[in-house]
């Protein structure tokens, strides 16, 4: 398998994995040229693409959504509420011919069952985020698990990542930067609460619960550029898996996902 993180962050999410003639993305944040640009750094193009999962509907997450379906109509796999909130908002944004291209695109999915993807294997769980629904994904049966967007750790993203050898996990916020921040305090409130985003601090701890189990490649996602900087939320990481007997490029592998730059993961 091999994995790359396009984009990261409030200004556009992306994956890209490629599993023998499968080619997918995780997401389509930012918009499609920058995804072009992105893939044609690595090696492939949007023609190449076989499918697209969505996470969730928010915008920094589905972007360059109808753009690609237009250049590329693959199959669109998501959870049935994300679709319909996608499909009427390009309705009430009078957009008829993004509609009707999603329409015909969209595969409903339902967590914790598995979907075929060519020789790409995936199974959804329901991640915590206010959002219509949200989701993340394990792929190849515990190769990779992918959690973009969360505010806690739940039972169902424990019962989906805990076993999976490589890790794409937010880490969105230092909470001392967070609650000292320039954000208004309703919209600190909705990143930290419950099924907003998780902080440094939370996704360190379940790192080590996930290390335990065996993860030893860790990539940290969705930093907020205002809230975390790259060696905050990796320092957090550090200290929590050290007091858990592990050290970093030693015991395993570590890394932030850049905000705007391709970064390999697999």
């Amino acid at each position: 398998m091999e994995c790359y993180s396009l984009f990261s962050g409030s200004s556009g999410n992306c994956l890209y994995l490629r599993e023998g003639s499968a080619e997918i993305l995780v997401d389509a944040g930012s918009n499609c040229k920058h995804i072009k640009d992105a893939l044609n750094g690595i090696g492939t193009d949007l023609a190449s693409l076989s499918a697209i999962l969505i996470t969730h509907e928010h915008v920094d997450h589905v972007a360059a959504l109808p753009v690609l379906l237009c250049a590329n109509p693959v199959p669109v796999f998501c959870q049935e509420a994300v679709a319909k909130e996608i499909y009427y908002g390009y309705q009430m944004r009078d957009k008829p011919k993004w509609a009707q291209v999603f329409a015909k695109c969209v595969r409903t999915v339902d967590p914790e069952k598995e979907y075929e993807i060519g020789d790409l294997v995936f199974s959804p769980f329901s991640t915590p985020h206010d959002s219509v629904d949200s989701e993340g994904f394990v792929f190849q049966e515990g190769k990779l698990g992918v959690a973009t967007d969360l505010g806690h750790v739940s039972a169902s993203v424990r019962r989906g990542l805990l076993g999976c050898e490589n890790v794409v996990l937010e880490a969105n916020h230092d909470l001392e930067m967070l609650w000292n921040g320039p954000y208004p305090y309703h919209l600190k409130e909705r990143i930290a609460s419950d099924n907003g985003h998780l902080c440094n601090a939370d996704s360190a701890a379940f790192a080590a619960e996930l290390f335990a189990a065996g993860c030893k490649n860790f990539t940290l996602f969705h930093l907020s550029q205002d809230n975390n900087t790259p060696p905050l939320a990796m320092e957090a990481y550090r200290e929590t898996l050290r007091a858990a007997g592990a050290e970093a490029g030693k015991d395993y592998a570590l890394r932030a996902a850049s905000r705007r730059e391709v970064t390999r993961i697999l």
